[in-house]
């Protein structure tokens, strides 16, 4: 192997109601939320920083039946969306998992450079790869 994961980077939560769950993460578990914002991607998402990683949450915001955020929610109802695992070099890991039949999307981003695997290659878990 040719890389090394360093970090669960983020993990992002699909939500019905953005405000109730921004209420229950600062209320009950005490987090401080840095961002909101809109992803021209069709959700609205909200960002709490940790010491080593971040929870994002995300509601979808359109009506697209393919948004994958409504889809998860539709089909299995709020919870996990994304498992988000930094890596030391993405390059390789693509080429690593692929050699190993793992269907991975090409690295993608300026700021950082993500590429998802297929959820049928990491036990039905949306899987991001990120090298910042």
């Amino acid at each position: 192997m040719g890389y090394k994961i360093t970090t669960v980077d983020h993990v992002v939560l699909a939500v019905s109601d953005l405000d109730a769950a921004i209420e229950t993460w600062q209320d009950t578990y005490g987090l401080t939320l840095s961002d909101r914002h809109e992803s021209p991607g069709g959700f609205e998402a909200a960002l709490f920083p940790m010491e080593n990683s971040l929870l994002e949450l995300v509601q979808p915001i359109d009506d697209n039946p393919r948004n994958p955020v409504r889809l998860q929610i539709d089909r299995k109802g709020e919870g996990l969306f994304i498992l988000s695992l930094g890596v030391d070099d993405l390059d390789a890991a693509v080429a690593d998992l692929r050699a190993k039949g793992c269907v991975v999307t090409d690295p993608s981003g300026d700021e950082h450079r993500i590429s998802f695997v297929s959820p049928k290659n990491a036990h039905g878990a949306r899987l991001q790869l990120i090298e910042r």
